[in-house]
């Protein structure tokens, strides 16, 4: 009998590690802890990381070309533009010195006729008599309380005698 209680102590305790072992996996996976799914996961983010280099090289590859496209088409433009002028302009309007660099365009233009001490000074175009302020004043459009209250004294003047007024 002895016997048969230490066989049944060996698989009672087999079967309390097989079920010890199954509980904390499932308890691991439902914490988080699944070491194949972080590789998993990780391996993933890995393969993202490289499309992403991948396409930001294809990215500026394409802008590259693209410049090189913008350059020839813009000399391609130049070119045009000087055969045009060539073929169109008489020449005695051509600008072969400026084209050719040698003079500056600068000073084939007109010079301005007044000097730059000749300014001429702002205007105040409203009508108005020597003690009157301009609409270039500071103080323009703002009365001062004496006055509002003196030209109130007239319009009340003026409403009760209707007929000096006129």
């Amino acid at each position: 009998m002895l016997e048969l209680d230490w066989i049944t102590f060996i698989v009672i305790i087999v079967i309390a590690l097989l079920a010890g072992a199954v509980l904390s996996r499932l308890w691991g996976k439902a914490q988080g802890e699944d070491p194949t799914g972080l590789k998993r996961q990780l391996e993933d983010l890995k393969r993202q990381h490289q499309n992403y280099q991948i396409n930001v090289t294809e990215h500026f590859s394409r802008t590259t070309e693209l410049i090189d496209n913008l350059n020839q088409s813009y000399a391609s433009i130049r070119d045009h533009l000087n055969q045009g002028a060539d073929q169109l302009v008489a020449p005695e309007y051509r600008l072969e010195s400026a084209r050719a660099g040698g003079e500056d365009l600068q000073d084939l233009a007109p010079q301005p006729s007044k000097t730059t001490n000749e300014f001429d000074m702002p205007r105040d175009y409203a009508t108005k008599t020597p003690k009157d302020i301009g609409m270039l004043s500071e103080s323009f459009g703002f009365t001062r309380v004496e006055e509002a209250a003196d030209a109130g004294d007239a319009n009340a003047k003026q409403e009760q005698d209707p007929k000096k007024s006129r």
